[in-house]
């Protein structure tokens, strides 16, 4: 077959950038064949980019992540420094994206070293621009928000310092004015992050995609605002275009429309859209880890190909490293399983916090009288039942001295009678049911009571009634499933976007 001239597999890579925007499915076939027909590295590069954030957008991390490796061999072997910028930004933007954080900061510094070799102009105010808004997320995602938004600022300067700005050009521009004010929806100052978000709409740009992300953070301020109804009715007009495609962005919508909801009252869609955000998330989650798994398989990849080109000497460290990546792997998936099921646990606990949190709670329904080697006349039984029900909602069992002499003198009966009624009718002994109700109590303190999250476990246990940070954990983990500090870090993940009404009792 005859080469094709250069310049025919110029004019087709200009079908992928035209103003016609071609289908995800045309750019990977037009894509597959230039690459085929290609002997330019660099040309090979953009294409296989292309293609990368093409599968990105289709939700396909896994091709994806093997395409940007390519990309950036393809770069890398160009020595073009503004393509290998480009890649390595893309690269780090994917493992933003992937919450593997340090390999983001790594692709991202090598970025910047590579800026600096460019002569100024707008494309290195660009350039720059892009490695801020990378670092701004970074910043982001590891919930530093006022450094984030520092970080957003300084790309919204660099953009600022371009002469002309294309269509591209525009959209990260308009893209820091968005990220800053998401930044203050996160520290909480709904003006500010309003001023800046009503500025990023103002601009004119044919990504669809991100007029999605605005209206959304926009949504939260009318939250903060304490305008419920607004921000749902923004939600749902969102979720009814047919433009609207992101679930990642549509995980997060139901989270809001479920918080909003909750402050009106309205249960019933609460729970609707409680239950799809929960679905919609550890669906997410599964897809992400089959993301990170590849990305780490990639690398493995491109080990083995070194072992096979370089001298000999290196085999050691390259198997080294080897092993090392697939611990890694290993540990990352066996500490994301544990945290997806310690958050089902949670999820368990709070959804039936007075049903399946303490078998008690059935009990008190329960005020019939068992038959059977009960020597407790049938008055008196219906009367300590009756006394214990109050008891239990005193919140009298965090007495740390208590003991069923103590609470049998003040229900006004002897140890005999109470130890049996709570044996039959509790079914433990008075030690497990004091314990059970502790931990309940300071269950719901944690989680109607956002203070309590700033509270060390020796403090927790002392406010729930036992005597020792030991004993708590024990009981907390025997009751619950969960240690103290796991609870407490799924609660602070919950309360981190909304304020916790309390339970009913």
């Amino acid at each position: 077959m005859a080469q094709i001239e250069q310049n025919e597999l110029d004019s087709l890579e200009q079908k992928l950038y035209g103003k016609s925007k071609p289908t995800t499915d045309s750019i990977i076939l037009l894509g597959t064949r230039i690459l085929s027909l290609s002997n330019s590295d660099e040309q090979k590069a953009r294409i296989l980019g292309k293609m990368a954030i093409t599968y990105f957008e289709k939700n396909d991390l896994n091709r994806s992540t093997e395409l940007f490796f390519e990309a950036k061999n393809m770069a890398e072997k160009s020595g073009n420094h503004e393509l290998i910028v480009k890649i390595y930004g893309s690269l780090a933007h994917q493992y933003v994206h992937l919450k593997l954080k340090d390999k983001a900061s790594y692709y991202l510094n090598k970025a910047i070293e590579e800026i600096e070799e460019l002569p100024v102009g707008d494309k290195k105010d660009f350039l720059k621009g892009l490695s801020y808004l990378e670092l701004g997320n970074l910043e982001y995602d590891n919930k530093n928000y006022l450094l984030a938004k520092e970080n957003y600022k300084q790309s919204l300067k660099e953009f600022q310092n371009i002469s002309t700005r294309d269509e591209k050009m525009n959209y990260h521009y308009r893209r820091s004015f968005y990220n800053i004010g998401n930044s203050f929806v996160y520290l909480n100052e709904p003006d500010s992050a309003k001023w800046y978000l009503e500025n990023a709409l103002q601009i004119q740009n044919d990504n669809v995609d991100l007029n999605f992300f605005i209206k959304n953070a926009m949504a939260r301020v009318y939250k903060q605002k304490g305008l419920h109804q607004q921000a749902i009715d923004s939600l749902e007009i969102m979720l009814q275009d047919e433009a609207f495609t992101d679930i990642r962005l549509k995980s997060e919508m139901y989270q809001e429309l479920s918080q909003n909801y909750k402050k009106l009252e309205n249960n019933e869609q609460y729970y609707n859209y409680n239950e799809k955000f929960i679905k919609l998330r550890d669906s997410l989650q599964l897809s992400g880890l089959s993301a990170i798994d590849s990305a780490i398989n990639t690398e493995q990849k491109e080990y083995i190909l070194a072992l096979s080109e370089s001298d000999r000497t290196n085999k050691n460290l390259i198997i080294a490293s080897l092993t090392f990546l697939i611990l890694l792997t290993l540990t990352i998936l066996y500490l994301a399983n544990k945290k997806k099921k310690e958050r089902l646990i949670f999820e368990d606990i709070i959804g039936n916090l007075n049903y399946k949190l303490h078998p008690l709670v059935e009990d008190e329904k329960k005020i019939t009288i068992k038959g059977g080697g009960n020597n407790i006349p049938n008055p008196v039984e219906q009367d300590l039942l009756f006394k214990l029900e109050k008891f239990e909602k005193s919140g009298r069992f965090t007495n740390p001295k208590l003991t069923i002499a103590t609470l049998a003198v003040q229900l006004k009966t002897n140890t005999s009678y109470l130890s049996e009624i709570i044996n039959n009718h509790k079914e433990k002994n008075f030690n497990a049911y004091i314990n059970e109700l502790r931990i309940k109590y300071i269950c719901e303190k944690i989680y109607t009571h956002p203070e309590y999250l700033n509270y060390k476990i020796s403090y927790l246990a002392e406010e729930s009634g036992f005597a020792s940070h030991s004993s708590f954990s024990t009981v907390f983990k025997t009751v619950t499933g969960l240690s103290p500090s796991t609870f407490l870090r799924e609660t602070n993940k919950t309360s981190s976007n909304t304020t916790k009404t309390e339970l009913t009792s």
